[in-house]
Formats: C-alpha cells, structure tokens, sequence
C-alpha cells in the first residue's frame, strides 16, 4: 500500500527539563513581598527587602534556590544583601517590566540582567552581567559589564523566551513612537547587539508618555506574544517565528479602556487582560479562533475589583493577579477553562499573614516564559503522521463520537503512549497491556484534534485522532 502523509505542525514533543521550572519558584515583588512555589502551593515570604511600585525581576537555580532579586535598579543576593556593584542600574523601579534575568547560555553561573528606562526614557534597554562565583556564591555584579547601553527609547516592555532546540534566548522589546519590535540573540557567545527589526502592528505613539505603559509577554511556547497598548485602549496579538525574531500578523483588540496586564494561559488559548474599565478590571478572550472579531466577542467579565494591573503565569499553572497595595493577589486557579469557570479568586493568596504591613504593588516579577514549560513544552517539529498500515498500531474509530481503541499485537507491543492536544499539552498517558493487546481511551475528550505519539521498542509513529 502506498505510503499516506500528513504533515502537521505538532507543539512541544521534545522533553523540556522540568528543572527549568524552579527557576521561577521564588518571586519578590511589591512592598516587601515574596512567594515560594517549591511545594506547588504558593507561600507567603517575609524576608524579602525589595519595595517597588512596578517591574521586578527574580531568579532562583534549578533546584528551586533563590539567586537574586531587582527592581531594576538593585540587585540583592540570596541573603537580601545589596550585591558589590549591584547599585544604580539604569531600569527604574516605575517601568512596567523594568528588568528581566535570563541565565547566559552554557553558564550556571552568570546571569543577564536586562533593565528597561521609564516611560520612553534615554537609558532605553541595558544590560549587566551577575556572575555567581563572585562574593563565595552569593554573586556580585560584574563591574566591566554594567549598564551596557543597548538601545534608547523604549516603551516599558521587556520580555525573554528561550529558542525552540537550543540553549539560545530572545530578548523583545517595542521602540517608543515607531511601530518597531526589536528582538535580540543571546547565545552561548554572549549577547548579539544586532537586532531583528520588525515593523508590525500600531504605532506606540508619543502624545501622552502613558502610551509607553503596559506589559507584554511571550506564551511559554515563544510562537505568539501579546501587549497591553497603555493609554492607546488597545492590546494587540502577535505571531512569533521562534526560529527567526520575526513578530508578525497583528490581531488587534481595541478595548476603550486603559490597558496595563496581559497574560496567556499555558496552552495559549486564552489571553487574560486587566483594563481601567471599571465595569471590567479582569477579562478572558478566547483565542482559538485567530479572528479579531470573534476574540472581541469571547469576552468574558472576570472581575470588577478597581486597581488590577500586571498579570502573571506561575509554574503551577496559574496566573496571579496584582491588586494595588492590597495584602492579597488575586489567582486564576484554572486558566485553561473558558469563562468564569477559569474561577478567579480576588482573595487568592494572603501575602500578609502575619500583619506585618506586606502588599502589593502594581507589578508581578518578569519571569523567561520558557522557564515556565516543564515536561513536554515545547518545541515546534514537522511531524508526518504514520501509514494506516503501521506494524506497531492502529487505531479505531477514527474520528470517533466516544472512545478511541488502540490495537496491537503481542510483538509489537507499544511501551510508550502519550496523547496530546493541539497546542502540545500533554493530555494523558496511558499504559498498555500486552494479555488485552488493545486500549480504550479518549471518552472524555472534548472536539478537537489530538496527535497520539506510540513508542514501540525500536521507534515511534504518530497518530492523528479526531473527536467529534
């Protein structure tokens, strides 16, 4: 029989270190507040110093060990000490994302620190250097590497994403009064001072300095990114060619209303905002459409609590909420969910147990988005989907209403199933049973389609299953 196949594009197949994640396992942010993720549960810190009105940035090591912490313009080691050098860096502690920390790849021991001027300002995008071996490991700033000047007037917006199949980053920011994305290569050789230009989506335009407000973020994958357009009432939705730098393909969501948080949940399919509409502080918008105006009408009304500002995806799958100089951040405990039933709490992590006069403030610490993936997140691969035919299973039927059966003989008895949805989330993974040679699955699988990867002893084959 002739050969059949179809080629799809198949999200996060390769195995990401679930060490990544504790990169992000503590946060310091606000007036003197602190999470740790470790346990999976948020818990309330006290032992932080760092007071700031907005950006922050922290990093831990891969066993979920705070390194340090910045506003953007201090730098404070584990201990809360002030690291040698770690003063007057050129961020500002009112800049949206005032810095970001990104590991150098190849390194566990020198870490970028990337800090963003307020408003527009001339400092723009700079960069320093942490080296870890410094100070008997607690780390110090490298004085040769301090404020390095990279581009000037910028808007607030800094973010990070690892390069799909490599130890590589990108680091994106928006140019001030030009419509310009600058996107910039940090390899095993350092930073690339060059970066990738492109023009795409609206003008940040220079009538009011508010227009440089606002987050923007990369999904954990770094194929979309979206921003909050300040004083413009606008967030835009962006394609990412992770394998270029390019931003490309503008969705545009003209709100009426002050925007300043965005965040997307981890298998992207849902886009959270905070507005200054006080009808609609917190919103979630349905992107599996790709079409601006069926984004629009997804809009679903999550909370009408004034002050509600930077947004921000945690490696437990949630999305924290700031609540301004509240001793509560607000959490979407199931991000994934369309509608209310994404269930979003007000009160959802008491920062302040102990009264001890501990808040938030307007921003949430910037976290590399990759370094919120875990296992099976993500790499983009062209897959063709395996011959009907194949020697190891098939599979049926296909599509199906209700379950799936998966046949096999005892020879070729798979040892590895794992199903996946359409954005790579891992779905299930299931067990096989060489006295049954067959498994039923999927009855609980909403529409859609999902790619099955079946590992036989030798090698693997995919299958597409589509639920009706």
């Amino acid at each position: 029989m002739k050969k059949l196949t179809l080629s799809f594009i198949l999200i996060c197949v390769c195995i990401i270190v679930d060490a990544q994640l504790h990169r992000s396992d503590n946060w310091y942010f606000g007036a003197l507040a602190g999470l740790r993720f470790s346990s999976g549960v948020p818990v309330a810190l006290s032992n932080g110093v760092l007071s700031t009105n907005e950006g922050c940035a922290t990093i831990s090591d891969t066993t979920g060990s705070l390194l340090f912490y910045t506003d953007g313009v201090t730098v404070w080691n584990k201990n809360h000490q002030v690291m040698t050098n770690g003063t007057n860096l050129n961020g500002d502690p009112s800049s949206t994302q005032s810095a970001i920390i990104v590991t150098k790849p190849g390194s566990n021991t020198q870490h970028y620190v990337f800090t963003m001027d307020e408003t527009g300002g001339s400092d723009g995008l700079q960069y320093s250097i942490v080296d870890m071996t410094l100070a008997g490991g607690a780390g110090d700033v490298d004085s040769t590497n301090k404020n390095i000047p990279v581009e000037p007037f910028m808007t607030e917006k800094l973010i990070a994403v690892q390069k799909l199949g490599t130890q590589d980053f990108w680091i994106a920011a928006h140019k001030w009064g030009t419509d310009e994305f600058f996107v910039y290569s940090l390899t095993l050789t350092g930073f690339q001072s060059t970066p990738i230009i492109s023009h795409t989506g609206m003008v940040h335009n220079t009538s009011v300095i508010q227009n440089t407000y606002g987050q923007m973020k990369f999904n954990v994958c770094g194929n979309r990114l979206a921003l909050a357009g300040g004083y413009m009432d606008t967030v835009e939705i962006f394609d990412f060619d992770n394998a270029t730098g390019i931003v490309s393909n503008p969705v545009t969501l003209p709100l009426g209303a002050h925007v300043y948080g965005v965040e997307f949940s981890k298998n992207s399919h849902y886009l959270y905002v905070s507005t200054y509409d006080p009808s609609a502080t917190l919103v979630q918008f349905d992107l599996t459409s790709g079409n601006a105006a069926s984004i629009l009408a997804s809009k679903t009304t999550l909370s009408t609590t004034p002050d509600i500002y930077a947004l921000q995806l945690a490696n437990d799958g949630k999305i924290y909420v700031t609540r301004s100089w509240s001793s509560y951040l607000g959490v979407i405990n199931f991000p994934e969910i369309a509608g209310v039933g994404c269930n979003y709490v007000d009160n959802g992590v008491n920062l302040d147990p102990n009264f001890t006069g501990i808040t938030s403030s307007l921003g949430l610490p910037a976290l590399t988005a990759s370094y919120l993936r875990g296992e099976a997140y993500c790499t983009i691969t062209n897959i063709s989907e395996s011959p009907d035919n194949s020697p190891i299973a098939e599979i049926y039927p296909n599509p199906s209403e209700g379950n799936f059966t998966l046949q096999f003989s005892k020879e070729n008895a798979p040892v590895g199933i794992i199903v996946y949805d359409q954005s790579g989330r891992v779905v299930e993974r299931l067990n096989s049973s060489i006295a049954s040679r067959h498994l039923t699955f999927g009855e609980s699988y909403i529409p859609g389609v999902y790619i099955m990867s079946i590992s036989g002893n030798t090698n693997t084959i995919y299958k597409r299953l589509i639920k009706f």
